[in-house]
């Protein structure tokens, strides 16, 4: 797992969630490992080398330089990366990896238009966690899907520049209110749970991410743009056990795929 723990209330769990379903519908064995920080990502992939796993995933972009040098060394094992193509960074895909992607424009639209026509301030905001690909996706959505809903509509964008500082989250979302924005959007792993936590504090408006956050503040989470992590790892599991995995490429989940979605 990437950093922010296995309870994250969003990326990782929604991981584990699928892998879970892996375990109980395809009757395969499946284990997972906590990463704190960056240091940890090598070691936990020695772990599983030494456990002779089949397939190794590695769960968020953090995980990426670890799991291609990994790919490198041990080429006779099977690495899938959650969230994160190589050809981005212009590095080719190892024949034994397959990077598994999402279009989140597609769900942070539908939510960017459900923001536009719930604002009562006309001003919304943004709060993405790391200024990556995966997260500019988010706000290029959202930002098309508010405009699109109501052109007048202004939007605030801000990055925390973390996925796990939930204080900081609250300190942006505060400021953000303060200015009259009455909906925020956070792409932002634990930093949003922090905002949406401000939100439920200041009686405010907020939209989750990832998984449905709903149940963070049921009366202020107004929806969540869904990205179904459990449904790519599921399927990218499912895939591996029929021997199906398209080493070297990419795999993109959609709308068509009900991967993403509110």
């Amino acid at each position: 797992l990437g950093e922010g723990g296995a309870n994250d209330q969003s990326f990782n769990q929604s991981s584990l969630e699928g892998l879970n379903k892996a375990k109980k519908d395809l009757n395969i064995e499946g284990t997972y490992l906590e990463s704190n920080q960056d240091a940890d990502y090598t070691p936990n992939i020695e772990t599983f080398i030494d456990q002779d796993v089949d397939l190794i995933i590695g769960v968020g972009y953090t995980t990426a330089e670890a799991m291609l040098e990994a790919s490198k060394i041990y080429q006779d094992k099977r690495f899938v990366i959650i969230d994160h193509n190589y050809e981005e960074d212009n590095i080719e895909i190892p024949k034994n990896m397959v990077c598994a992607v999402f279009d989140e424009r597609e769900a942070a639209y539908l939510v960017g238009i459900i923001a536009s026509n719930m604002t009562k301030t006309n001003k919304v905001g943004f709060l993405g966690g790391m200024k990556i690909p995966n997260i500019t996706r988010f706000e290029e959505g959202f930002i098309k899907g508010v405009k699109e809903g109501n052109e007048n509509v202004d939007l605030i964008t801000q990055y925390a520049n973390s996925f796990d500082d939930a204080s900081l989250g609250k300190s942006i979302a505060n400021q953000m209110y303060t200015k009259g924005v009455d909906i925020i959007f956070s792409a932002a792993g634990g930093a949003g749970s922090g905002a949406i936590e401000v939100a439920k504090e200041k009686d405010k408006y907020a939209i989750g991410v990832d998984m449905d956050q709903n149940n963070l503040a049921p009366n202020n989470v107004i929806t969540s743009a869904m990205k179904r992590v459990d449904i790519g790892v599921f399927d990218i599991i499912s895939k591996a056990n029929k021997g199906d995995l398209p080493g070297g490429n990419v795999i993109v989940y959609g709308l068509k795929d009900d991967a993403v979605g509110i």
